[in-house]
Order: C-alpha cells, then structure tokens, then sequence
C-alpha cells in the first residue's frame, strides 16, 4: 500500500530534529547494511545496445518521468538512435516477466508511469532489467532508456544520469526510512557521469557534485494552459511523492484553487474516492484538475470529470546535453 512521503524527510535544516526521525536512525543503518550486501552481490550484465539509465537518489519526487521523456524527444529530433525503447521496472505493477505493454494496459498490473512512457514510445516493463533490455533488443530496439533503476546494478548501464529536484534537493540528507535517500550521496555520484537539477537549486546541490561531473539545468513548463478556463473555480488532486509541487504548479499558471487532496504515490484510486472528488467538485460548482501520471489510474468512465494538465520539461542548453548523448553513441 502507497503510503505519503514523511514531511520531516524535506524538513528545514535549521528545524530541531523530530523524535520519529531519531527513531527511524538506527533502521537507516540495517537498510544501509541491505543497500550494500545487495551492491556485492550482483552481477551485472551487458546488453547489446546502449542503456542509458535516468536515475535519482531520493525515494521518489525527482521528475524523472518528465527528464527520460524529454530525452527521448532529443534523440528522436536529432536522430541519435533510430528506436529507443523505455525500460521500467513497472512499480506499482503485478506483473513480473518481460512484456512490452500497451497504452491501454492496466495500471495495476503494469504500473502508471509505465503507462505514461507509452503514450511516448515503446516500453517494456520487467523486474529483472537485463530480461528487459534483451526483450527491447529482439524487438528492434537500438537504444534503451532506463526509467530509474540506478540503485539496480544487474544491467550495466553506458550512461548513468540523476535526476534532482532544485526545490527539494536532497531533503534531510539520510537514508530510508529517517530520511528519503536510496543511498549514502557520495556512493551515487561516484556512479553518476551526469546530474539533471530541474528548478533552481534552492538547496546548494552544486556544491556536492565534483568538477568532473556536468550539470545540466532544466525546468517545467505546463503545457496547453490557454485551454483552461481561468476564470473556473478548480479541485485540484494528485498522488506523487511530492504533491504539493503539483500544488504550486496550478498556482503559478493562476488557477483559482478552492481545494486540493493530496494522495501517497502511486496511489491507486477506487471508485468511492473518485466518486466523493467528483460529488466535491459539483457541490462547490468547480472543476476538478489532476496529472499526467495520476490520469493513468484513474478507470476511464471517471476521466471526463476531470481535467488533466499536461507538463513538459524544457533544457536551459540542449546543446550540451545533446553532446553528452551523441558520445554515447559514438
């Protein structure tokens, strides 16, 4: 079951330090012991095409989604592979075994942001990613993008990028469960060979990651926001790890926002709850506004109750990250 991200992990460092902080500390220590048995004891394998992986450090909230689909859109306007496949663990999903899913798939069995990525290009979805990758292979593929699996060390990767969010950084700065790192910070950048910071980095980022390593700025831009009506009173909903960026995001593009529910990542959403939303928004003559992402768990007869706003991530020099991908495929 989703739960919601602690607000104590994205804390204000300058706050005292909570109790369940302090008690979730020592359980950072045992996920650190499991974090690094797991590290020695994979062995990686190689695809016969490249694989580059969009990562993060934090426990979800990065924009990742929207940086491996803005990637994509490079490759394809310059032409750096011909076929670039997605590959995703499919999180939130049943199934297991290699499949390349369709747009019109179950959320629940195939996971939602593995939905989202197929609207965009073919996607395969497998829990063990080498299984995946030589799937994409047999199907044509000449380029995979991998959606997260940085802290997956079974397929090795030609490029490994991490996705931060400017606002939020790195949150508290400690591992699961006391805070929202996969892994001590300097054990992923020494992996990394770039950084994607989306936003301004309010949190001094930079300052972490060495000379050697190139950052690549970029921000998000709503899309389509002239089709709105703005004069609408909206319900605005969302359940991502960090909702109230989405929040911020109506707010920014001058949406009139009476309310706004927040839901844990991923979460899976039942007709009852879908139903309430829908009976809030007709009780208080507003309309009801969601994600991308959300969008995909929602069944279909419930969709035209809800408006969706679509996002785009935009680079602030695609010319230095187009460099970066044509070396790959070099």
């Amino acid at each position: 079951m989703p739960i919601k991200t602690p607000k104590f992990w994205y804390r204000n460092p300058a706050s005292p330090t909570p109790i369940i902080e302090r008690i979730m500390q020592p359980l950072s220590m045992i996920y650190k012991f499991g974090h690094n048995l797991n590290l020695n004891s994979k062995t990686t394998r190689n695809a016969p095409i490249p694989v580059i992986c969009i990562g993060n450090i934090t426990a979800g909230g990065s924009g990742k989604t929207p940086a491996i689909i803005a990637l994509h859109h490079l490759i394809i306007k310059h032409k750096i592979w011909n076929a670039p496949y997605f590959l995703s663990r499919g999180y939130g999903g049943s199934q297991n075994a290699a499949q390349c899913i369709s747009v019109h798939d179950d959320p629940s069995e195939v996971g939602d942001e593995p939905l989202l990525l197929a609207k965009h290009s073919k996607t395969i979805t497998c829990v063990n990613r080498y299984d995946g990758a030589m799937l994409a292979h047999e199907l044509g593929a000449d380029c995979i993008l991998m959606d997260d699996g940085f802290q997956n060390y079974g397929l090795h990767k030609d490029l490994s990028i991490i996705v931060i969010n400017g606002k939020s950084g790195l949150g508290n700065k400690k591992l699961l469960p006391a805070g929202p790192l996969r892994e001590p910070i300097d054990a992923a950048i020494s992996r990394a060979q770039a950084i994607i910071i989306i936003g301004t980095d309010e949190t001094n980022i930079e300052e972490l990651i060495p000379e050697n390593i190139p950052i690549f700025k970029a921000h998000i831009n709503a899309l389509n926001t002239g089709n709105f009506d703005k004069d609408a009173q909206y319900i605005g909903f969302a359940g991502l790890a960090q909702p109230q960026k989405f929040h911020d995001t109506l707010l920014q593009n001058n949406f009139k926002i009476t309310a706004f529910h927040d839901f844990a990542d991923h979460h899976p959403y039942c007709a009852k709850e879908l139903e309430n939303l829908i009976e809030e928004a007709k009780n208080n003559n507003a309309k009801l506004i969601t994600t991308e992402k959300d969008c995909m768990r929602i069944a279909e007869k419930y969709r035209k109750y809800i408006d969706i706003l679509p996002i785009e991530l935009v680079w602030e020099d695609e010319a230095a990250i187009l460099d970066l991908l044509q070396k790959v495929a070099r």
